[in-house]
């Protein structure tokens, strides 16, 4: 009698039983799949809308008949109202696609299921999910700098007459005030804006239907698949399309410049806060303690801005360093995915941090102002008047003025003590005849809030200045939302229509 042949047990995994003999070892798995798949969250929601373009655009395209077709979308369908937390991942079946069309095979039979992956790789496909991960935290990271610009102009326009002292390498400057110090840096974010939204027009583009490198000789529709998946147009190229990266590197790298702008403002409010400086103060709600030191109030929102800052730099030099390959090095292509995710993970989280620190933020007015004037901050304002009032030249008041404030310092006269002697003695020593100045000129050249007010040239701290600006940056950000909304509802708008599409071909 016979016996019935046994059947070897199924190899699974990538190429197992066909180009490969054997399946993926255990450190593939462990170290490979694994990991791949526990950044498969990211990617999950993007892999599926993409499957369901892509099948319908195979409908279309005559690729794909209509009984097929509502096969793959209704397997589709079913993984997407399980989640990624409740589909079945098998790491020994590969990464997120190959677990994906094994369900696929499995609920749909290989004759429907199979036919999905027509016309296009995992090169276009893991492509086309990093771009459209990326352009949503690009929109998220100019979204909530928007908030940020505007929560720094609120504050502002309560400080417009805060006077307080300028720095250069922590010393005293020049006055000014709180708000102008402000809008330094809304300006700065702006243009962190202005790099951002241009990187999204570069990344906002379709690679789909390039497959590997090559294109296919499929009949495939590349602005439909654009159209169906929110994307502005193509990536014409189909070698570019496929492999190239630099997008990536340009967000990351605009992150990372934004994260360390954000990095500078809340190191200038780090030292502000000591005791030393006293100038502001963090709500409770944005600090910390010691377990040790029970008097101690850290501004531990500030730290941390600092080193997720430093991470998201980090991260972009990581980028750097995985595209310094031969071009086609897939897998260190694909790896640029995930840590640009990271990066801009980690700016946007700075964004929040800092938006709550400024609206909580106590401005020490009473100290700032004391300090704006105690320690010759005005003394760029006397030369510049002993210039404009004796026609001397600027490198010779300077030098008279310098003179002055030493001598001041040395023998504890404060700025608001200066007299017209004292200026005349410095005058003496150093150009041999005394300037004679009035006392009410000096007086005014001394008096920090009064420097501040006269400060009107184009972009300078005086109030008609900082008001102008206050209320055109006001301006630009109601600009910027229509911008983001724009572009949101052209990403949702292209979900619903790729839906609606599937839905109708379900129905048999």
């Amino acid at each position: 009698m016979n016996q019935p042949k046994k059947t070897a047990p199924r190899k699974t995994g990538p190429g197992a039983g066909s180009r490969l003999s054997e399946s993926p070892a255990n450190e593939l798995i462990e170290y490979g799949y694994k990991v791949e798949l526990q950044e498969a969250r990211h990617v999950f929601p993007h892999e599926l809308w993409n499957h369901k373009a892509h099948s319908i655009m195979l409908y279309e395209q005559g690729i794909l008949t209509r009984r097929n077709v509502s096969k793959i979308l209704k397997v589709l369908h079913r993984i997407e109202a399980m989640g990624f937390k409740r589909f079945p991942m098998d790491p020994g079946k590969g990464e997120l696609y190959y677990n994906i069309e094994s369900f696929l095979i499995e609920k749909a039979g290989e004759d429907a299921g199979g036919r999905m992956h027509s016309g296009r790789s995992r090169g276009d496909m893991y492509v086309c999910s990093e771009r459209m991960i990326l352009r949503e935290k690009i929109l998220q990271l100019v979204e909530n700098t928007v908030a940020l610009i505007e929560t720094i102009i609120g504050v502002a326009a309560r400080h417009v007459q805060t006077i307080m002292p300028g720095y250069t390498l922590l010393q005293h400057a020049q006055p000014t005030t709180f708000a102008h110090y402000l809008l330094s840096f809304a300006d700065r974010f702006q243009r962190d804006l202005d790099r951002l939204q241009e990187t999204y027009r570069r990344v906002n583009r379709s690679p789909m239907g390039a497959a590997i490198s090559t294109g296919s000789s499929f009949p495939l529709n590349r602005p439909r698949m654009a159209q169906m998946l929110g994307f502005l147009g193509v990536v014409e190229n189909t070698r570019d399309a496929a492999i190239s990266r630099d997008f990536t590197l340009e967000s990351v790298t605009h992150a990372a410049i934004l994260a360390s702008n954000l990095s500078t403002l809340a190191d200038d409010l780090n030292v502000w806060c000591t005791y030393e400086f006293g100038m502001v103060e963090l709500s409770d709600a944005y600090c910390s303690t010691s377990t040790i030191m029970p008097q101690k109030k850290n501004p531990s929102s500030l730290e941390r801005m600092r080193y997720m800052s430093a991470e998201c730099i980090g991260n972009a030099m990581t980028v750097f360093a995985q595209l310094k390959t031969h071009s086609e090095e897939l897998g260190d292509l694909e790896a640029t995915g995930p840590v640009a995710w990271h990066a801009l993970d980690n700016a946007h989280a700075v964004l929040r941090f800092m938006r709550g620190v400024l609206s909580t933020l106590t401005v020490k007015k009473e100290v700032m102002r004391e300090r704006a004037g105690a320690n010759f901050t005005q003394a760029t304002q006397l030369a510049e008047t002993i210039v404009l009032e004796k026609g001397v030249a600027f490198r010779t008041a300077h030098r008279i003025v310098g003179k002055m404030v030493r001598r001041c310092l040395e023998e504890k006269v404060s700025p608001a003590e200066v007299t017209a002697e004292m200026l005349d003695r410095a005058a003496i020593e150093i150009s041999g005849r005394p300037l004679k100045m009035k006392p009410e000129t000096i007086r005014k050249a001394m008096d920090a809030a009064y420097i501040v007010e006269h400060r009107n040239s184009l972009g300078s701290p005086g109030r008609g200045q900082v008001t102008r600006m206050l209320r055109q940056r006001s301006l630009q950000m109601a600009r910027e939302k229509k911008w983001v909304a724009r572009e949101q509802d052209g990403i949702t708008s292209a979900k619903r229509l790729t839906d609606s599409i599937a839905r109708g071909l379900m129905k048999r």
